[in-house]
């Protein structure tokens, strides 16, 4: 009885290890296909300049962010400027749509999202940011086959990332939102174009779905990586 227990065990422990062994051998690649986890530590900030599509209607704009955890949006829309900011301490937007151009400090569920934001990829240094992740499995997205893996962040957050079987690039990311009107939805984020930029491949279109349906599109004209942004660019303004 004790040698099948045993045996058991065995085969138990073997299966665990085989997985751990996939799911890095996934992020390694993932890594190395987009040139060289060492190489992306380097990286301290990016800024983004491209268009969004939503609604049939197309709206420029730039996203900056620096690490751990600033960021800065910059949208115009109809010759206006609307910004969503985040200091690391403080979220706050100026829309002229809503109140003008005085910059308004976010209410809490509006700052919800942008208080988890997180530099670059959530992979890099998993372990030490508390995040955990499982390779789930397999599973065909848009006629790619992929590697599912489920990324449980320190504050509870989940988020599942597919990789393509073959680039071992993430083509989508699939997370159910937390707040507002949808909350509760799952909102599916598909990542293409994967281009090079000073040595890093970073996706230059974004789709985003409710439902199957879509929400947004992004086309990213131009990356920036590692500029001089300086902290006042995200934080509250005091004039």
């Amino acid at each position: 009885m004790m040698k099948k227990v045993l045996s058991l065990f065995i085969a138990v422990s073997a299966v665990f290890s085989l997985q751990a062994q996939t799911l890095d051998e996934i992020l390694n690649n993932y890594f190395a296909n987009t040139g060289g986890i060492e190489k992306w530590k380097e990286v301290q900030g990016t800024k983004m300049e491209g268009v969004m599509n939503m609604g049939g209607m197309e709206f420029p704009g730039t996203i900056t962010e620096k690490t751990p955890n600033k960021q800065r949006v910059d949208v115009n829309v109809q010759g206006k400027q609307i910004v969503q900011a985040y200091d690391g301490a403080t979220a706050w937007a100026i829309n002229p749509f809503q109140g003008g151009d005085t910059p308004q400090k976010m209410s809490a569920d509006e700052a919800e999202q942008m208080t988890k934001t997180e530099f670059g990829s959530p992979f890099l240094n998993l372990k030490e940011k508390g995040h955990t992740a499982e390779l789930i499995g397999k599973k065909t997205v848009e006629g790619a086959e992929t590697f599912e893996v489920k990324l449980t962040k320190k504050n509870g957050d989940i988020e599942y990332y597919y990789f393509d079987a073959e680039a071992y690039v993430p083509i989508m990311v699939k997370t159910t939102i937390p707040t507002g009107p949808m909350k509760g939805q799952e909102s599916e984020t598909y990542y293409s174009d994967y281009q090079e930029v000073n040595g890093l491949i970073f996706p230059h279109f974004l789709e985003s779905k409710i439902a199957g349906q879509t929400l947004q599109k992004i086309t990213i004209k131009s990356i920036e990586v590692n500029g001089a942004y300086d902290d006042s660019l995200f934080a509250f303004p005091t004039k």
